[in-house]
C-alpha cells in the first residue's frame, strides 16, 4: 500500500468491507433502504476498459485476486447483460444472487446453467427502482459502461475500486462510464496499493469518506 499508510498488505485487508454498512442521506439517497454499491473495473492507463471486448485480458494475478475478493463478499452482483455474455458468467454459489440488466433475457452461451441455478434474476427497467429491491447488504456493480453511468447518475454508487493496468490500448473501447457528461462531484481516495506496475485504487463517495 503507498495510501494511505505504506505498508505490505494483503488484498483482503486492503479492501476489508468493515465500513460497507447501509446510510442514509446525503444526495436525496437514502442508502438505508438499498445495499451498500461497490464498482469493480479494471481499465488500462488510457482508459480502455476490455482488449477485443473482454476485460480479463487487461488484468493480472493480483488484480484478479481483488475481483474474486470483492465478487465472492457481496450479497448479490449486478451487472448489464452484455458484460455477462463477454465474460461468459457462470452460476453464483447459493449464498449470492446474480442480477444481470436485460430487456432480451440472453445471457450468452451459459444461459441455460445461469437460468437454471435458481438464484439468476434477469430484469429490466431503470436502476433507481430495480436497487432498492436487490438482497443483502453489499452489492458489487461490474459493469459495462453503461449500467455503470446509469447508477453513477443516480447516485447509487457508494464506492469505486480501480485498477489501473500498466497498458496502452489506444482504439475506441468504452471508458469505465459511457454517457452524456453530467457529473462533477468529487470522491474521496481511500487507498492506493500498486503491484508489479498495476495501481489499485479505492474510493469512496465524499460525503461517505469524511
Amino acid at each position: 500500500m503507498l495510501f494511505p499508510r505504506p505498508q505490505e498488505i494483503s488484498v483482503a485487508a486492503a479492501y476489508d468491507g468493515a465500513h460497507r454498512t447501509r446510510r442514509s442521506g446525503g444526495h436525496g439517497d437514502h442508502r438505508g433502504s438499498r445495499p451498500w454499491v461497490v464498482l469493480s473495473m479494471i481499465s488500462s492507463a488510457d482508459g480502455a476498459t476490455s482488449i477485443d471486448g473482454n476485460s480479463a485480458k487487461l488484468g493480472g494475478p493480483t488484480d484478479r485476486e481483488v475481483f474474486l475478493h470483492l465478487h465472492r463478499s457481496a450479497d448479490c452482483v449486478l451487472v448489464g447483460a452484455e458484460t455477462v455474455r463477454k465474460d461468459t458468467y457462470s452460476p453464483l454459489p447459493e449464498h449470492q444472487q446474480l442480477v444481470v440488466l436485460s430487456t432480451t433475457g440472453d445471457l450468452g452461451s451459459n444461459t441455460q446453467s445461469l437460468l437454471a441455478a435458481g438464484n439468476t434474476r434477469v430484469v429490466e427497467g431503470e436502476v433507481e427502482t430495480i436497487v432498492p429491491g436487490l438482497p443483502g447488504s453489499v452489492c458489487v456493480l461490474e459493469g459495462g459502461p453503461s449500467l455503470n453511468h446509469q447508477m453513477l447518475r443516480a447516485n447509487l454508487i457508494d464506492e469505486i475500486c480501480l485498477t489501473i493496468a500498466p497498458m496502452f490500448v489506444g482504439g475506441t473501447t468504452p471508458r469505465i462510464f459511457e454517457g452524456e457528461w453530467f457529473n462533477h462531484d468529487t470522491w474521496t481516495l481511500a487507498h492506493v496499493c500498486q503491484d508489479s506496475g498495476f495501481v489499485f485504487l479505492r474510493y469512496l463517495r465524499s460525503e461517505l469518506g469524511n
